[in-house]
Order: C-alpha cells, then sequence, then structure tokens
C-alpha cells in the first residue's frame, strides 16, 4: 500500500489527506500546532465562508487576474460538488446569505473543522499534532519520506506540503 504523509493540518492539508485516503493510500498526517484548521476558526469573521453559491461562470468572471489558472480546480471541484461534500460526507449543514456566500448553518466555524476532523478518523488518516517536520528526505531526486524535529524519520512513497502562510 502506498503511503502518503501530509505536511500541514489547515483546510488544504485535511483536503489532500482526505483524497489521498479516497485514493488508496495509507495517511499520516503531521500538524506542528496543537490542533487541526487552526486558521480556519478565524475565516469568515469564526463562521467559515465554505465556498459560494453562484454560477462557476460568474465566479470565473470575478476572478481579477488570470482566470484560465483557475479553470482546471474550480471544474475538478465545483462549487456545488463542494457543498454537496461538506452536507453528505463530512455532515455539516449548509445556508446560503447575500452574495451567494456559504457557511455553516450553526454559523461555527468549529463545526467545519469537526467535520473535517471526522472525515479524517473514518477514513483512517493518522493525525500527528504537536509535530513538527523538519526536513524531507530524498534520494537520487525522489521523495522518500520526512525527518521530524525530534530526529525520528518516516518514510513515506509521496509528500503533500500543505503549510499555508502567516494569517
Amino acid at each position: 500500500m502506498n503511503k502518503v504523509i501530509v505536511i500541514g493540518g489547515g483546510a488544504a492539508g485535511m483536503m489532500a489527506a482526505l483524497a489521498a485516503a479516497d485514493g488508496g493510500s495509507k495517511v499520516c498526517l503531521y500538524e506542528k500546532n496543537e490542533k487541526l484548521g487552526k486558521k480556519i476558526y478565524i475565516t469568515g469573521k469564526g463562521r467559515c465562508n465554505v465556498t459560494n453559491a453562484s454560477d462557476i461562470e460568474d465566479v470565473f468572471k470575478n476572478i481579477v487576474s488570470n482566470p484560465k489558472f483557475m479553470y482546471s480546480a474550480l471544474y475538478t471541484l465545483t462549487n456545488d460538488a463542494t457543498k454537496d461534500m461538506f452536507e453528505n460526507d463530512f455532515k455539516v449543514p449548509l445556508k446560503i446569505e447575500r452574495g451567494n456566500r456559504v457557511f455553516p448553518v450553526s454559523d461555527k466555524s468549529s463545526d467545519v473543522i469537526a467535520g473535517l476532523t471526522g472525515a479524517l478518523k473514518r477514513k483512517g488518516v493518522d493525525v500527528h499534532l504537536n509535530t513538527e517536520v523538519k526536513e524531507i528526505i530524498t534520494e537520487n531526486e525522489m521523495v522518500k519520506g520526512v525527518k521530524l524535529y525530534d530526529g525520528t524519520i518516516e518514510n513515506a512513497h509521496r509528500v503533500i506540503v500543505a503549510t499555508g502562510g502567516f494569517s
């Protein structure tokens, strides 16, 4: 079985881990913080704007520069598919507000994090909190795994870096 390591437990890291698990890989997610989705807590003024319910062509019209860059991503996981995933797979009921903004019915970003975290657990993703990755290990220009700050070496077939940026 392929082993995938995901570095970063934010929205992108959790989604990457779920996609890798859906693809049949054994997945380990490493997050340096004490909890997953730390920045999700502050998005949408603490309510977490999940997506937008506008027609996809209207979304493209609002991309200021190079909308073609987003074409593949937005048609691979459409806003309708995103809403469906959150409501059905992650068990987070959604509502649409002014400007077609989509929020959890509860108005709590913590429910979005709980939905993502529950999905990680159901799919068998091994989550390591308070665990910082020091370096990616390569051999002959191929990824072989990661080295943690405590010196532990974790081997993997693939490594996904989803560390995001500063708030």
